[in-house]
């Protein structure tokens, strides 16, 4: 496989990856424009992470159209076969692909190769287009059939999330968060019967933006009306341009850690934001002696001997209310 084993196993990131893989076929493999398109499984689309020769209008027609209703496509689809060239699909020259598309942009002949992981899991596509109808040749189809598994493995972006959240959090509820803060189910989790209500997640997914904080916070706690859960947030860096995933969100069923009451918790929140007793109380419709009381409580529980302390005791305990993360903090601050 020649110099493919250097470029799937380095720690740069999937775009150059992308890249470079493709230059290591152009040395092999006979093309006049070649592509790699990867599956968002968030924002359910193919986005081209490397291409090398295609125009736009070809490119965003193999990432819809193509996809979609090619019958080249399709085939490969329902009969998991591998690389496909259109001599080797009957009838194929004939197609809206070919005579709309391919030949008007000066291609003659071309191959495409669904990547898929070795456990099932799709990935995304190759493709690889020539002006002269010699090529791809049979040895360059086999050379794409030996990669194709590989690339698949090395360039899924839906497989490191899901890794992720089954390595740290096997028995918890796992959920991917998009650019937009939309949550995608990831794993169900052991110990849930049910999967979590969306609303519910998309609040776990604002809060973990950290409104009115000097930080994002990493946990916060949620009572979905029977336990509370302990919600664990995962940023993620970005592995190519067009990624939409940002972060990933562990749930697990955890009561308060330190005997901590719901209103305690109110109150830490609350302080963690900056607000003073005076504002907590406020906010949380109580006394000021009594939202003293409760950090007071707060800090003997932490084992505290200043508010300070107890402030940070509390976020690196994760014991924030994310409820009260949500939404505009200015009416929190003015209250």
């Amino acid at each position: 496989m020649g110099g493919y084993g250097d470029v799937l196993g380095s720690t740069a990131g999937i775009e150059t990856r992308a890249h470079e893989i493709l230059d290591a076929l152009s040395a092999k493999a006979a093309s006049s424009a070649s592509a790699i398109s990867l599956w968002d499984p968030i924002r359910r689309c193919h986005v081209a992470v490397a291409n090398h020769g295609y125009p736009e209008n070809v490119m965003a027609h193999l990432n819809t159209w193509f996809i979609d209703h090619d019958p080249l496509f399709d085939t490969m689809r329902v009969r998991g076969l591998g690389a496909l060239r259109w001599r080797d699909f009957p009838e194929y020259r004939e197609t809206y692909s070919v005579q709309g598309v391919f030949v008007p942009a000066g291609f003659d002949e071309g191959l495409s190769a669904r990547l898929v992981t070795a456990d099932g899991t799709y990935a995304g596509t190759i493709h690889v287009n020539c002006d002269d109808a010699r090529y791809p040749s049979d040895d360059d189809v086999a050379e794409i059939n030996a990669l194709r598994a590989q690339i698949a493995e090395h360039l899924d972006f839906s497989v490191r999330p899901r890794m992720v959240a089954e390595l740290v959090a096997p028995e918890a509820q796992a959920w991917a968060v998009d650019g937009a803060g939309q949550a995608h189910l990831l794993i169900h989790g052991e110990m849930f019967e049910h999967e979590l209500e969306r609303a519910l997640v998309a609040d776990m997914a604002s809060a973990a933006r950290g409104p009115g904080l000097a930080f994002r916070p990493e946990v916060t706690r949620w009572f979905d009306g029977s336990t509370w859960l302990h919600a664990r947030h995962i940023n993620t860096a970005p592995r190519f341009a067009q990624d939409s995933l940002s972060g990933v969100i562990l749930v697990n069923r955890e009561p308060l850690p330190f005997a901590i009451t719901p209103r305690e918790l109110d109150a830490l929140t609350l302080a963690a934001q900056g607000l003073t007793n005076n504002q907590i109380a406020a906010q949380l419709f109580i006394s000021v002696r009594t939202a003293g009381h409760h950090m007071e409580s707060a800090m003997a529980k932490l084992g505290a001997s200043n508010r300070a302390a107890c402030v940070s005791a509390a976020v690196t305990w994760g014991l924030l209310a994310g409820r009260l993360l949500v939404g505009n903090d200015t009416a929190a601050r003015s209250a």
